[in-house]
């Protein structure tokens, strides 16, 4: 009998290391060709937590197969750094040649979906209370719909964020804004959910570019369908579900190759894409951006990445990632009831295109 439970152990193992690695190989894989493989990517960290499991079990059988999972990690293990940091710098002296970017996905300052406690006119004052505290130079949000009551583009204005556009030209109710105390010119790559803007600060020039990346739109339904999926009880609403995460998957590949690829190739000026990715550290898009771009959270975050914490199971999808000739002085996500996602801070050092 035991002989029959060392046999299922070990091919549920087996399994999981498969698993595991197929969700690190789904960076390497266009969506576009392989759409369940890129699915994996969410997977990538309880799958590494499994297989951690499956270590110590084996360990306590004093068994060889602990090996397995083992060699599994070790040859993965290079994906640990983009999920959790050790070390790094939260907070970094501003000065002259250095930009403060703040990134946040707003979510129309009502909090989580399912807290009722919070209104968007008490989200909107603590974020004001956010921004003095921070006193970023550029602010990039998404689903920014700012309350009636709590004005706060008149508070921002007043805080000299003077300089701001959109994906809608000079409309600043958008699902991407920007707002700085730097001189701004914007330009709209698209009218729904992406644009850049060149920027100034004391004659250096950077181009910032704000998305926010096709969402999922996973209703209720899809909730309750992957809890229980996760219980091994699909329902009739599961198939429809993984439908609209291949669907995603393969929009953000079309996004990436038709409008962020051109434009970060096509700049000479120094660039930083900021924003919600709506893809975890081991997608395709994220590997991609990331061949050509530096990610501030690898270069100066702290403990686990998560910037989304809604009624979803949590990951790091929001980014600020920028130009190789610029440097990260620090990385800060913080933690707030205001949205569903926690904004993210990071001071850069700008550095001229040569």
């Amino acid at each position: 009998m035991k002989k029959v439970l060392r046999v299922i152990l070990l091919i549920v193992n087996v399994l999981f290391v498969v698993a595991l690695i197929f969700s690190t190989l789904a960076g390497a894989m266009p969506p576009s060709r392989y759409p369940w493989v890129s699915m994996l990517s969410y997977t990538f960290f309880p799958l590494l937590l499994v297989n951690v499991l499956f270590i110590l079990i084996w360990l306590c059988l004093s068994r060889w197969e602990f090996l397995l999972s083992t060699v599994a990690i070790v040859l993965r293990f290079s994906f640990v750094p983009l999920f959790f940091q050790i070390g790094g710098t939260q907070q970094a002296e501003v000065g002259e040649d250095t930009l403060k970017v703040m990134t946040f996905n707003v979510h129309g300052f009502k909090g989580m979906d399912s807290d009722t406690l919070m209104t968007a006119d008490s989200g909107g004052m603590l974020f004001l209370s956010l921004v003095d505290e921070e006193q970023p130079d550029v602010l990039c949000m998404q689903e920014f719909f700012p309350p009636s009551k709590v004005r706060v583009v008149d508070s921002l204005l007043a805080r000299g964020y003077k300089h701001y556009c959109s994906v809608h030209g000079d409309t600043y109710r958008s699902q991407a804004v920007i707002f700085s105390r730097c001189e701004l010119e914007g330009h709209v790559m698209d009218n729904r959910t992406k644009f850049y803007a060149d920027l100034s600060k004391n004659g250096q020039k950077v181009r910032l570019c704000c998305v926010h990346l096709d969402s999922y739109g996973l209703s209720d339904d899809d909730i309750k369908s992957f809890e229980k999926l996760a219980h091994a009880k699909p329902d009739s609403t599961t198939h429809n579900t993984l439908r609209k995460f291949v669907s995603t998957v393969r929009e953000h590949e079309t996004e990436w190759l038709t409008e962020l690829l051109p434009l970060i190739e096509s700049t000479e000026t120094p660039i930083i894409v900021a924003g919600d990715f709506n893809d975890t550290p081991a997608s395709y898009i994220y590997r991609q951006a990331t061949e050509r771009l530096v990610d501030a959270y690898v270069k100066q975050g702290r403990g686990f990445g998560t910037t989304y914490h809604g009624p979803y199971p949590s990951f790091r999808i929001d980014y600020i990632l920028h130009s190789p000739t610029m440097q990260t002085l620090s990385y800060n996500r913080i933690k707030t009831p205001i949205s569903d996602h926690y904004p993210i801070v990071a001071t850069l050092r700008m550095a001229s295109a040569e």
